[in-house]
């Protein structure tokens, strides 16, 4: 099923017919939901006003992080003064992202009972220097999804998602490049250690993300 919102034909099939890993806990690595030309498009559009440095040291309490961060959609509401900011195409990702066939498919693709969760999205920004320690996401998060949205990022750039079989940032599973197009789905557990890596001095680009969460109803209120 490929379900079109205005000029941005959104592949739920892309998510429905991933394999999840199961180890060291489950998430799935999806490739073609931004189908064609899309995905370079809401690259070229990627939204550069109004976003907010949120930062904490490592070693301070809860993971250390540095991005800059653009909230798009609070408790299932779009964000009015982050849509005004926004092409139409990107506006039309916001509504996507509240629909019920998105819901249903990120539901497939996780195993995880969605109803009643809220939806939470924000577009980040990682410059030079930015990383995310090792966690495993709060309790309350029932699936985080993260779509890239960079054209030809090199492995020197640092940058990386890293999937984790521990809270030691050395047990790599698997690494996952910003690379335009691809999206991966977590879902959270005790065991759903991962990070980024930090975004070296030679990048010639900044790390660009949507990322979106399926916040549980009694953490929500």
């Amino acid at each position: 099923m490929t379900t079109t919102v205005d000029n941005a034909p959104f592949d739920y099939d892309a998510l429905t017919r991933t394999e999840p890993a199961t180890d060291p806990f489950r998430w799935a690595l999806v490739r073609g939901m931004l189908p064609g030309a899309v995905g370079t498009r809401l690259a070229e559009e990627f939204p550069t006003e109004g976003f907010t440095l949120t930062e904490r040291a490592t070693g301070t309490g809860g993971k250390g992080y540095s991005t800059r961060n653009l909230k798009l959609v609070e408790h299932s509401e779009p964000v009015p003064a982050a849509l005004a900011l926004l092409t139409p195409r990107w506006r039309a990702v916001v509504d996507a992202l509240l629909s019920p066939a998105y819901r249903a498919a990120v539901a497939a693709l996780s195993g995880r009972d969605l109803t009643g969760c809220t939806v939470e999205a924000r577009a980040v920004r990682y410059g030079s220097g930015s990383w995310i320690d090792p966690h495993t996401d709060r309790a309350d998060k029932a699936v985080t999804q993260t779509w890239y949205f960079n054209s030809g990022w090199l492995p020197e750039w640092g940058g990386a998602l890293r999937i984790l079989a521990g809270p030691s940032g050395d047990e790599v599973v698997r690494q996952v490049r910003p690379d335009l197009g691809e999206s991966v789905v977590l879902v959270p557990s005790d065991a759903s250690w991962h990070s980024v890596a930090a975004v070296t001095d030679e990048a010639r680009q900044e790390r660009q993300t949507l990322l979106v969460h399926f916040v549980r109803p009694e953490a929500a209120g």
